[in-house]
């Protein structure tokens, strides 16, 4: 199926993922040499062209792989889900250029749905119509109601069964149909290192007598996906993972490689049998988590077990408290429960949503405190605490639409007359643009800034120099970071260059005791360093403020006195937290602020 090139911006749906990883690896000709996967067609029936990726979600039988009863079964049952595509027939090539045409235009608004958890349905209209009606195959949603060959166990049945088989086309002397056969296998190769394909029972939920199993499967899917289980492989190697929408982020970037080494190794296997291995030595078990491993407890309590258990406490993701019964009910009233916002606890705005974005100002000489959240359907909320009290704050009842992704940004100022005036910042649904929100005794809706890469970090400033300066920092899509400045349109004079996507950005400003003023902006560059540069009448180098560290760290930048005094926090390998220390002269280690558990 031969498609554009897949770009790393607004990635996030399965399709643009397993597009990029399909195209990462390199594949070895029958003359030995070698070409990349992206480059590499395999030619099937009625015009069609074949690369890694795709296939194994639209295109299949009504007799999943794994049900086989045997070696030879689950085989002859790939071969027919395999023939139809590679067959061709009366809907084809048409039907699979619709299906791509529609996958380079929605996957923007596919992403946007499924983070919101909209109904597949409504999102995948197109994508079922153009299927709808095929003789003796299913449909695309179909194929997604018995998708069991994707999840845990079943899933390396799966792909056992399908590069066995590609294995014997190329014993046959048929290296580029075997390579096209492993393409479909390979789908289910990358499925086995996705967070929510790993525990998650699939097939089970399906089997329970109550309907709305099948979604709950996908809450639990996307959860341990946004979330993150940890797992090993055979060597004992320990790791993360998170994977569908999140499988490109910075935070999956060693499960990502691990993923890339493991198709590797998959393609060379084809490449280099001449007899076929048993299933058990298969190269890429070695590089892939195994099911004891992810199925083992973890901080992250798995929302259904493979014992028909569920987790008692819907809302609480770290308390193992399993009750013996599947969901009853309906999905959307589960899920709802796993996600809603209740309120402020004694200690504080506790039982949000797992892995929102927050951020916190102070006002009034520090007496009052106010943290921005993201609630329930991506609506902006904000929780205050006075005298010692928590209390819902007001931005809440405005039910603002933010972007599931997005970051928040927020800054507090004050005037001659004691007033206070608060900025917040976030990315606006669908479209990505920056919206600013603003408090100055009640809230109202601000300016729209320019469009930023999905989920990008958002830092904003404020200080005093030739009256109020606000300034705002982002990436674009294009991966480079960009300053915008209060009544300017433009995108702002500064361009830091290119960085990783969504790579953390903080920023600080302040006036100087000489009546000038000086910005810093602090971010993580491609060798994982915390690198800055600092503006005093225009800006200077980037300068690196500390190295060493792993892909996916978060930190945070602090100053007082009016500058003299920096700070910056970041996570260590170890997921510590430490201290750089500026007091004027150099960056040095400072404190270490907490301590790995």
């Amino acid at each position: 199926m031969r498609r554009k090139r897949c770009f790393k911006g607004k990635l996030g749906f399965e399709y643009a993922e397993h597009c990029f990883i399909g195209d990462t690896i390199t594949l070895t000709l029958a003359s030995g040499g070698k070409v990349a996967a992206s480059d590499y067609r395999s030619r099937l029936k009625d015009q069609l062209s074949l690369t890694y990726g795709l296939a194994g979600d639209f295109y299949g039988t009504y007799d999943p792989i794994s049900d086989g009863k045997n070696d030879q079964d689950r085989s002859a049952r790939f071969v027919r889900a395999y023939n139809t595509l590679a067959d061709g027939g009366p809907r084809l090539p048409k039907e699979a250029m619709d299906i791509l045409a529609v996958l380079q235009a929605e996957v923007d608004a596919v992403n946007v749905a499924l983070a919101n958890h909209q109904d597949p349905s409504v999102v995948y209209a197109k994508l079922e119509l153009i299927t709808f009606g095929r003789s003796g195959i299913p449909a695309y949603l179909g194929l997604a109601q018995i998708n069991w060959d994707h999840f845990g166990a079943d899933a390396r049945t799966a792909y056992n069964a399908r590069h066995s088989t590609a294995i014997q086309k190329v014993i046959s002397g048929d290296l580029d149909g075997a390579y096209a056969m492993n393409t479909f296998a390979d789908h289910f190769l990358e499925d086995s290192f996705s967070a929510g394909h790993l525990r998650t029972p699939r097939r089970l939920l399906h089997n329970s007598p109550d309907i709305t199993a099948d979604a709950c499967a996908k809450y639990m899917h996307d959860e341990d996906n946004a979330i993150g289980i940890d797992a090993k492989n055979p060597a004992v190697q320990s790791w993360t993972l998170h994977s569908d929408k999140r499988a490109l982020d910075s935070v999956n970037e060693d499960n990502k490689t691990r993923c890339v080494d493991s198709m590797q190794a998959s393609a060379n296997e084809i490449y280099q049998t001449k007899q076929a291995p048993s299933p058990a030595n298969y190269q890429a078990w070695t590089f892939a988590p195994t099911l004891e491993s992810a199925n083992a407890h973890q901080t992250l309590a798995t929302l259904f077990t493979f014992k028909n258990e569920k987790r008692k406490v819907i809302e609480n993701r770290k308390l193992w408290n399993l009750s013996p019964s599947l969901p009853r009910g309906s999905p959307a009233v589960v899920y709802f429960r796993m996600s809603i916002w209740t309120g402020c606890g004694v200690a504080g705005p506790a039982r949000i949503p797992s892995s929102t974005p927050l951020a916190a100002i102070n006002f009034n000489g520090g007496k009052e405190v106010g943290v921005p959240n993201l609630l329930h359907k991506a609506r902006k909320s904000t929780n205050s605490a006075s005298i010692g009290r928590w209390f819902p704050g007001e931005l809440g009842g405005m039910k603002i639409q933010a972007a599931t992704n997005t970051s928040i940004a927020a800054i507090q100022y004050g005037d001659d007359q004691g007033g206070v005036h608060i900025r917040m910042y976030c990315q606006e649904l669908a479209s990505d643009a920056i919206k600013e929100l603003y408090n100055d005794g009640y809230w109202f809706r601000g300016a729209t800034l320019p469009v930023a890469l999905s989920g990008s970090s958002i830092a904003a400033v404020t200080y005093s120099w030739n009256g109020l300066q606000l300034r705002v920092y982002y990436q674009t899509d294009d991966l480079s970071i960009k300053e915008h400045c209060l009544n300017d349109n433009s995108p702002g004079k500064l361009d830091f260059g290119k960085a990783p996507g969504c790579v953390p950005i903080s920023a600080l400003g302040y006036g100087t005791s000489d009546g000038g003023a000086e910005l810093h902006v602090y971010w993580r560059n491609p060798e994982n360093q915390i690198v800055g540069t600092k503006n005093t009448g225009s800006w200077g180098p980037v300068n690196k403020v500390v190295g060493g560290l792993k892909p996916g760290i978060q930190f945070a930048a602090a100053q007082w006195s009016n500058g003299k005094n920096l700070r910056l926090y970041y996570q260590t390998a170890d997921d510590s937290v430490l201290e750089m220390v500026n007091d004027g002269a150099s960056w040095v280690g400072g404190a270490s602020v907490g301590n790995a558990r």
